[in-house]
């Protein structure tokens, strides 16, 4: 695991933080990490905003 995903599922960094550390680390991450981790920012980011509807 990155250091994105520990510090982010831990809820040390936020969704903002975590997409601009995204933008910074891409470079270094192997191609099917960098989906898994572009997945797991947009599922949370779709579940703050169905949070924000209700």
């Amino acid at each position: 695991m990155c250091l994105i995903c520990v510090e982010f599922q831990k809820d040390r960094m936020t969704l903002t933080e975590a997409r601009r550390a995204f933008g910074e680390m891409i470079v270094g991450l192997e191609p099917e990490h960098a989906r898994q981790v572009e997945e797991m920012l947009d599922m949370a980011e779709q579940e703050s905003d169905d949070d924000d509807d209700q």
